[in-house]
This record gives C-alpha cells, structure tokens and sequence, in this order.
C-alpha cells in the first residue's frame, strides 16, 4: 500500500500538475491578452492579423517599400504616409506603376492592411 502511495506522488500529482498548467498556458496564449487592439473592420476594410501581415509585408512588399514601409527606392516609403486603408487597399488591388495589381489576395490582403494600419498614419 506504501509503495501505491509513493507512486501517486512521484508520478501521478506531477502529471496532473503538468496537465493543469499547460492547458492554463495554451489556454491564455489563445486568448492574447497582450495583443494590442486592432479594428476587424475599418471603414469597409475587413483586417485580418497583423503579426502575419508584418510577415507578408516582409516577403512581398518589403523588397519595393523597405523594411517596415521605411521605403526602399523603387516603392514609395509607407511608414506616416498619410493614406486611409480604403486607399491602401484599392491600391493593392489595382496595383500602381511598377507594382503587379493583386500581389497579395484575400487573407493576405486583410493582414497586410492589417499590418499597414499599424505604420500609416491614418488621416
């Protein structure tokens, strides 16, 4: 019957602690209490996630507009450029001298506008 008990503290209550404690992490981690507030709509800009729009940003906006819109020669510089995301977007869409119309659709779209509303200064 000692030896039960010994196996109930040595293995059992460390399980069920970990079990507790990692449901509470992922738990809190889903719920991002730390993530800052960005609208889901703007205007008639749905927005998407701006942690992945910086992420799309980098890939295939990045190499025209420098690294976080900071400009980078052939794009214009974005960051405090004095746009709404209305703009923003119909200026994705329709693509302007150098830059391809589309470059980034649906999802993408919503979390680089995303990713843009945190950069542009909105008027």
């Amino acid at each position: 019957m000692e030896e039960r008990g010994r196996l109930v503290r040595l293995v059992v209550i460390p399980l069920v602690l970990f079990a507790v404690f990692s449901g509470a992490a992922f738990a809190l981690a889903e719920l991002h209490f730390a993530k800052p507030g960005v609208p889901k709509v703007a205007g008639n800009v749905a927005l998407g996630d701006p942690y992945r729009g910086d992420t799309v940003f980098s890939q295939k906006c990045a190499s025209c507009h420098g690294r976080a819109g900071a400009g980078g020669g052939v794009g214009p510089k974005l960051a405090g450029l004095q746009m709404t995301l209305a703009q923003a977007k119909a200026q994705i869409d329709k693509g302007g001298t150098t830059m391809p119309a589309g470059l980034v659709k649906g999802r993408q779209e919503k979390d680089v506008l995303a990713y843009l509303a945190t950069i542009l200064a909105t008027p």
